[in-house]
């Protein structure tokens, strides 16, 4: 037997799981007997994942917003590509309408975890995987459509080399990514970029850390930001995959969706890239993989336009023709910030001093 196969689990099924099928199709989901769903997407947050079935198959579901989101999506093509980050295996379903524009799902699976590492094995054993579209209505969330696709064989000997490679994955032993990685200081920033309004993605700090440690809850955005850079890099646009981006982190004391004070990580991504993803609203942000995955984990909250500089956050990462940009400050590049927010701001309180 192959080693890939050999590397699947024996994990506990869920046996009275209800199955999606032409008898759902067109209806609100009963919330009883697809209980799973609705946990996964109102109290998990969840907008996109893979579900295991009765019969310990894997299928893929994404749910939008309203019925009107969905739109032109049933007649868009749908294809996976996959990759890896350190023991996180990853397939990334593009849903297509407009080759420039295709809306990009990022399914996870930390190959170290029996669970995820049983889905992951499956989804490739399945001579083909079920995708549910579903969406948010009053009675609940319906069921909208239902395809199946399928890989090629090449396709499945790409992904199970990188599914073994994250099940070896020694955090020990250094490795070389697949994309590009470089550092820079802060202070080589051009003063333009660091004035630039972006999208800032609201998250409950107090949530992550309480879920993962303070340690994890980093581990996670980072992880996050990878793979969003990784979906940038193989986006079909040209113009997506040759934009230039800041990713600037801050924190805040401020409320979340339940109204509730907490603590706050935001996330701000400059420039909005409005012009490469053709947004003409918020609402289409979608179609910017970093807002995808963003968007999708758990503790996101809400989204704002910002200035980030204003807010005093601080760049930490940059996208540049498909390579990672790690930037660090030192003391002589705190000060160009301080000296970026003092030009703007001459008469405001400036967060860069202490």
């Amino acid at each position: 037997m192959e080693e890939w196969k050999i590397i699947k689990p024996s994990i506990p099924l869920p046996p009275n799981r209800a199955s999606l099928g032409s008898d759902t199709l067109g209806n609100t989901l009963n919330q009883l007997s697809f209980q799973d769903i609705y946990t996964t997407v109102q109290e998990d947050g969840m907008r996109y994942f893979p579900r295991l079935t009765a019969e310990g198959d894997v299928e893929v579901c994404i749910i939008y917003e309203d019925i009107d989101s969905f739109g032109e999506q049933a007649e868009a093509e749908v294809y996976l590509d996959f990759s890896r980050h350190k023991d996180n295996w990853i397939a990334v379903l593009w849903v297509v309408t407009d080759p420039e524009d295709p809306l990009g799902y990022p399914l996870s699976f930390q190959i170290t975890k029996s669970t995820d590492r049983y889905l992951a094995v499956r989804f490739l054993e399945q001579e083909r995987i079920w995708v549910h579209y579903l969406a948010d209505v009053e009675a609940g969330i319906m069921h909208l459509y239902s395809e199946a696709i399928s890989f090629s064989d090449q396709e499945t000997e790409r992904a199970v080399e990188l599914m073994l490679a994250a099940y070896r994955y020694d955090p020990t032993k250094e490795e070389a990514d697949e994309m590009p990685e470089t550092t820079i200081y802060g202070e080589k920033l051009e003063l333009s970029r660091l004035r630039e309004k972006g999208f800032s993605f609201y998250f409950d700090y107090r949530l992550m850390e309480n879920r993962f440690g303070e340690e994890g809850a980093r581990e996670l955005v980072m992880s996050t930001i990878f793979r969003a850079f990784w979906m940038m890099r193989r986006h079909p646009n040209p113009q997506a995959r040759e934009a230039k981006l800041l990713l600037w982190i801050g924190e805040k004391i401020g409320k979340n969706r339940a109204d509730e004070e907490t603590h706050l990580l935001v996330v701000t991504m400059t420039p909005q890239l409005l012009d490469v993803y053709q947004v003409v609203n918020l609402s289409e942000l979608e179609a910017n993989p970093l807002a995808t995955t963003l968007m999708a984990l758990t503790e996101y909250q809400y989204l704002e336009e910002e200035t980030p500089l204003e807010s005093g956050y601080i760049p930490i990462a940059g996208y540049e023709n498909g390579t990672l940009v790690h930037i660090e400050w030192r003391e002589t590049s705190l000060f160009r910030l301080d000296q970026a927010f003092a030009d703007e701001y001459p008469h405001r309180h400036n967060p860069y001093r202490a």
